[in-house]
């Protein structure tokens, strides 16, 4: 019998770790910490702020902000004489990290990025077998995707939202595919496999088919396909510059720990879950976590998916989640906003948040943060503005029953500008990249929409008057007026874009020239007097009309004699 030799967690210790404070200035706790040639400065129990972390706040020119800002909470501690393997099942549940103990106190600490973990694992086999039309031709092109990667000598992996949504039971009718090498390669020889429409970018390493099929006929939805890579933040908010890498580095790079997971489609391997960072735990408590402290600050649109998904999926920020969202409003606050973040970037966050059935839930979860200030950091008011968001969605609904179509990404900028300050407005409609006539528009709208109302609320207004006030309008001027109004003034605007433009004399120019009328400015008027006579009910008929007419030409005969 040989004796067991238990290998003690103190083994795996990556880093030592210094103490602070929570208010320690960030740019402080990092010169001591490169001082003192340590990994991390323990702030409190089982608060951590590391070295990486700070060194980025430091980079971003951030050193203002206290140490506890940029620090990892719950952290878990385990004795160094405790057995290796229990540090290991930490990790590889998604702990960010481990503290080691001596006698009750911090000395050290392990990090996943410098032990050798084997990622957590389970089988979607099953998930993936689903008997039904699609779920067979998802499996059927993961397969061959699987078999095509192989060929070349890569490694192919379904990731992002597919797997979070096999998880859940959703259907998911697009599928991300990351690939250990070459992802353009892989992807224009998978093309071949399913007959797609192959579309490349090379200087992103991405591609994407579309319009290929299953095996047996059935269309196939598009697939992104990505060269596994990770990323680097020059500057908060900036695109990342990226280099190839891993899998794992490429989970580490993602947005929420329900995004970070990975299928493997290898064949030898085919349907194992790869989930490093306890993204099936947080999908059981129905909570989005970001991946690290900084997640919000390097890349503020996390923070607008964070509300589509949520929406979307009912799911709520987890702690560590609000306190990254606190840190990148005092970051934004502190630095004039996100210069770096472009216009068209967050035009199109909002776009695809207004494209979402659960649109108007993310759009005010969005406003109930206060992160719209990452637009503007002047950006408030969110009660009105949530208010604004409710009236909104009731339009649409009312508009989806009478049948009128609004434009529902007007819809939400309206509603998310109208109270807010002009200089504000004017900021906003820039940092959207918006300019020309689409921006005059929007402008013009904002502008006119409390007088417009105001306009339209008279109990004495003329039907007719009424519309030819309305018709100078836009359809964001007609949005605004009624989101701003009164009772009279929306049931005003509601006729009016339901009924009122369309209304029509029933008499046309060529019935009009046989009564005499003569074309040009002389005609012009005369329909605009028979469609008024019909919007105030003085003209009810094709016969009231031409005795009208008569009228005016007898009068007009009468006058000039």
């Amino acid at each position: 019998m040989y004796p067991q030799v238990t290998i003690r967690a103190s083994v795996l210790a990556t880093g030592r770790v210094i103490t602070g404070r929570p208010a320690e200035p960030a740019g402080r706790a990092f010169e001591r910490l490169r001082a003192a040639a340590v990994t991390a400065v323990l702030l409190g129990r089982g608060r951590v702020a590391r070295g990486a972390d700070l060194e980025q706040a430091a980079r971003w020119g951030l050193t203002r902000l206290a140490a506890g800002d940029v620090a990892w909470d719950g952290v878990p501690a385990v004795a160094g004489s405790a057995p290796e393997s229990q540090v290991r099942r930490l990790l590889a549940s998604g702990a960010p990290m481990v503290l080691l103990t001596e006698s009750g106190q911090v000395t050290a600490l392990v990090e996943p990025a410098h032990v050798p973990v084997p990622p957590v694992e389970g089988s979607m086999a099953r998930v993936l077998d689903a008997a039904d039309p699609v779920a067979d031709a998802r499996l059927w092109v993961l397969r061959t995707a699987g078999k095509t990667a192989e060929s070349l000598g890569s490694a192919v992996y379904l990731v992002g939202g597919g797997v979070r949504d096999l998880l859940l039971g959703r259907a998911s009718p697009d599928l991300d595919l990351a690939v250990e090498g070459d992802g353009i390669a892989f992807a224009a020889r998978l093309a071949e496999e399913v007959g797609g429409r192959l579309v490349s970018h090379p200087t992103f390493g991405t591609a994407s088919i579309e319009g290929g099929r299953a095996a047996g006929g059935a269309a196939l939805g598009r697939i992104d396909v990505a060269s596994a890579r990770r990323e680097r933040y020059d500057a908060p908010g900036q695109l990342p510059r990226v280099e190839v890498a891993g899998i794992a580095e490429d989970l580490r790079r993602r947005d929420f720990s329900v995004n970070a997971m990975a299928v493997a489609l290898a064949p030898a391997r085919f349907g194992r879950l790869l989930d490093p960072f306890g993204g099936q735990g947080d999908l059981r408590r129905r909570q989005l976590r970001p991946l690290g402290p900084l997640s919000f600050v390097e890349d503020p649109t996390r923070i607008f998916r964070a509300a589509r998904y949520g929406a979307r999926l009912g799911f709520r920020l987890s702690g560590a989640g609000r306190r990254a969202l606190g840190l990148a409003l005092r970051v934004s606050a502190l630095g004039r906003g996100f210069p770096a973040l472009s216009g068209p970037r967050l035009a199109a966050e909002l776009r695809l948040i207004a494209g979402e059935v659960s649109g108007w839930t993310a759009l005010e979860r969005l406003a109930g943060w206060g992160a719209l200030r990452v637009w503007d950091r002047a950006f408030g008011r969110a009660a009105r503005v949530r208010s604004r968001l409710r009236a909104a969605r009731r339009l649409e609904v009312w508009g989806e029953r009478a049948g009128v179509a609004l434009d529902r990404y007007d819809l939400a900028r309206l509603a998310l500008l109208l109270d807010q300050a002009p200089a504000v407005q004017r900021r906003c409609l820039t940092r959207l990249g918006m300019s020309g006539a689409p921006r005059a528009e929007i402008a013009a709208a904002l502008a006119a929409a409390r007088p417009t109302a105001r306009g339209l609320a008279g109990s004495r207004l003329r039907t007719s008057t009424a519309a030819a006030r309305m018709r100078r309008l836009s359809s964001p001027g007609l949005i605004a007026a009624w989101l701003v109004g009164g009772r009279r003034a929306r049931l005003r605007v509601q006729w009016f874009l339901a009924e009122g433009r369309a209304v029509r004399p029933a008499l046309r120019g060529e019935d009009l020239l046989t009564l005499g009328v003569v074309p040009g400015p002389a005609m012009a008027a005369v329909i605009a007097a028979l469609r008024d006579g019909r919007l105030d009910g003085r003209l009810r008929s094709a016969a009231d009309e031409r005795a009208f007419v008569r009228e005016q030409r007898a009068g007009e005969k009468g006058g000039s004699t």
